[in-house]
């Protein structure tokens, strides 16, 4: 019961939306009513997500909260989005600045990917060494707690650069699912952003796996 409540509220906000913005053709192409359509968008999606995520917590009133959290974030990444659209006379000209960003990105993400893994592999055997030196009291419990915190400090370093690259990495692939719509799949500028997308994701994943590398060596030196 509590299900097909949610599932109606969701649905209400978002046959407004449709409402708001005339359907799923394409607003005016005026900037104003351009933007104005895109941070709908964003605050749509954001809020059927957070309304899914309070209901599978098993909560209506959660479902509530989750949607009009959600529906927030939702907007501000439309905000932004809107905003960088707003600095580009032609919308190719803005879909080369985000593309040419995404490549940047994707650059950088290796490289930090490459530097990471040597550095996951020093402290794997720095730690297996550690770990079995303190074990038979060759090693204090000092120096256990030191290579940690190199360890733990190397983790929050890898998770503020994967929250960095996964909300490019939203806000890109948004603008991608829009200008794919409006545009045709076989549109090169969707394309070329669609190609760095992926790429991004599997950066991103590849930092993943790293992050859990350490999260494994953090653990290999509890006491």
């Amino acid at each position: 019961m509590m299900h097909r409540y949610v599932a109606g509220v969701v649905m209400a906000a978002l046959l407004s939306g449709c409402v708001a913005t005339g359907g799923p053709e394409r607003p005016a192409s005026t900037a104003s009513d351009d933007q104005t359509a895109t941070r709908v968008q964003g605050s749509l999606l954001g809020a059927l997500v957070g309304g899914l995520i309070g209901a599978a917590a098993g909560d209506t009133k959660g479902a509530l909260i989750g949607a009009a959290l959600g529906g927030g974030l939702g907007y501000l990444a439309g905000n932004e989005i809107a905003n960088r659209k707003a600095q580009y006379a032609r919308e190719e000209d803005f879909l080369d600045a985000e593309t040419a960003q995404a490549a940047s990105l994707n650059r950088e993400a290796v490289a930090y990917n490459d530097q990471l893994r040597g550095q996951i592999a020093k402290l794997d055997a720095e730690s297996k060494q550690l770990a079995a030196r303190y074990r038979s009291g060759q090693a204090s419990r000092d120096q256990l707690v030191a290579q940690r915190n190199a360890v733990q400090e190397r983790m929050e370093k890898s998770r503020q650069v994967e929250e960095n690259l996964r909300k490019e990495h939203d806000i890109k692939s948004t603008v991608a699912k829009e200008e794919r719509d409006q545009r045709g799949a076989d549109d090169p500028y969707v394309k070329s952003l669609e190609n760095q997308v992926k790429e991004l994701q599997s950066n991103i994943d590849n930092l993943h796996r790293g992050s859990t590398q350490l999260a494994r060596i953090d653990e290999r030196l509890s006491v």
